[in-house]
C-alpha cells in the first residue's frame, strides 16, 4: 500500500482514469468529486497482494497498467493507493445476493 493522501489528492491525480470508468467528463468529476450513485452496494474490490488481501466493498478500482499502480475507490473506506508487484492481482467481484428475511 502506498501511503495514505487526502482524498482530493488521489481523486486529482486519478481524474483521467476515473472519468473514463465512470462515464463522466473529467472537469465535472474534479469539480463536483465523487458521490454515493458512483459506487454500488454489490461491488467490491480486492487487492491481492503476497501474503494479504485487502477487501473494499462499494468500491471500484483503477488501474495503470505501464507503472503497477491501482487506486481503489470506496465510499466507505476512502481512496487507498498500491503499487503492485509482480503476480499481485486486482479483483473487481459483482455479487448478486438474496438475504432471506422471515
Amino acid at each position: 500500500m502506498k501511503p495514505l493522501r487526502p482524498w482530493k489528492e488521489v481523486l486529482s491525480d486519478w481524474a483521467r482514469e476515473v472519468a473514463s470508468k465512470l462515464e463522466r467528463p473529467e472537469a465535472e468529476l474534479l469539480a463536483r468529486g465523487l458521490s454515493a450513485t458512483d459506487f454500488s452496494s454489490s461491488q467490491a474490490v480486492e487487492v491481492r497482494l503476497t501474503g494479504v488481501t485487502h477487501r473494499f466493498n462499494s468500491a471500484f478500482a483503477v488501474i495503470r497498467p505501464n507503472t503497477g499502480e491501482v487506486a481503489v475507490f470506496s465510499e466507505h473506506a476512502g481512496y487507498v493507493e498500491f503499487h503492485l508487484s509482480e503476480d499481485d492481482v486486482v479483483a473487481e467481484i459483482a455479487e448478486e445476493i438474496y438475504r432471506h428475511e422471515a
